[in-house]
Parts: C-alpha cells; structure tokens; sequence
C-alpha cells in the first residue's frame, strides 16, 4: 500500500468508461428524437441528428481539455495536459471513493473537472494506490 510520501503517477486513459458511455448515449439520442418526432405531422426533419451532432461535439471538446496524468509526490500534486503541460492542482470536494472506483474532483487556475475511474479504465492496482493517496492527502475524502 502506498504511504503519504510516496509517488504516485497515474496516467489516465483517452476515453474512460463514464465518457464512452456517455458518447453511446448522445450517439443514440438522434435516432430515438427522429423517431419521436416522425409520428407527429409538420414536425421538422433532422432536429434529432443536430442535437446528437452538438452533444457528441461537446463530449469531444471536453474530453479534450482534460488531463492526461495525475501526478503525486511529498512535494505536491500535479495534472499534465497535453497542450499546456504540468500544472499543480487542487482536489475538489467531491473526492470520494465509490464502491470499487474513485471519483476525482480537480481544480486549476482557471478551470475543474472531474474524472471517474474505474476497473475498466486502470487495473486495480492503480486504482488503490490512487485511491489510498487520495485519503493520505491534507483534505479528508467523503466516503
């Protein structure tokens, strides 16, 4: 198990379960409101393939601006993006443990976020150590 004042890298996958979820869902959106909207006269063509087009295209733009690496050290913590590189960041609040996953809440000048990792995104082994310097850091996690 890892201790305070142990390093901790953790790279983060492109496309996390909860994203590729969410991509499925926008995805299907589109033909479910055409549908819908077939059975009802003068309703307008291709409403439901514009919004899953907007929803799609904003799940890739927020994918986008998130972070590639979480880094943990005695001296701080930090997440590397890709465009502008290593920046230290705080956990947010909503930091917790949830069943055999983590929630990570993270904040940086000028923007958060939040990542759900789970078995399928990192082998356990990371996911413990994530989570085990998580709870070692200065803020207690909600469990």
């Amino acid at each position: 198990m890892s201790s305070a004042a142990s390093a901790v890298t953790v790279e983060l996958p492109r496309w996390p379960l909860a994203d590729r979820l969410s991509l499925a869902l926008a995805c299907a959106v589109g033909p479910v409101v055409e549908f819908v909207l077939a059975r009802h006269a003068g309703a307008p063509y291709g409403v439901g393939i514009t919004l899953a087009v907007a929803l799609v295209a904003g799940l890739w733009l927020q994918r986008r601006r998130r972070p590639r690496t979480l880094e943990f050290e005695p001296t701080g913590a930090w997440l590397r993006f890709a465009a502008e590189g290593r920046q230290v960041f705080r956990r947010g609040r909503g930091t917790r443990l949830l069943g055999s996953s983590v929630v990570v809440h993270w904040e940086v000048p000028g923007r958060s976020g939040a990542l759900w990792l789970t078995p399928a995104d990192l082998p356990r082994e990371r996911l413990r150590a994530l989570a085990a310097r998580l709870i070692a850091s200065d803020r207690p996690v909600a469990l």
